[in-house]
């Protein structure tokens, strides 16, 4: 009886995460997630991030906004060899909240 139990356990566990597995849809090729702007849920997308390491790389851009994509590096569980695999789909655009600098006109 005690196996049965076990093994219904397993079964409504795994049909509990099957939504939240399902949800996480790939990224494209072409598709880019900007670092300084995206949510936890559009960094869950990327591979091998999971919700808490993109709740990981919002505080971290929360602290120092992102400046490259390789500063992600920063953020406990991210390295070189995961890095590889994704700077492909990753930016760095202007932290929100933020205006980009404005430009400056030539003098004559």
């Amino acid at each position: 009886m005690i196996h049965v139990s076990k093994a219904l356990a397993l079964a409504l566990a795994l049909l509990a995460a099957t939504p939240a597995l399902a949800a996480k849809k790939a990224l494209g090729p072409a598709e880019r997630i900007d670092l300084n702007r995206a949510s936890v849920a559009e960094l869950m997308r990327l591979p091998g991030v999971g919700e808490k390491r993109a709740q990981a790389i919002v505080a971290h851009r929360a602290r120092s906004p992102f400046r490259r994509a390789e500063d992600v590096l920063a953020v406990k569980g991210l390295g070189p060899a995961w890095f590889g695999k994704v700077k492909a789909n990753l930016s760095v655009g202007t932290p929100a909240g933020q205006n980009p600098a404005p430009a400056q006109t030539a003098k004559r």
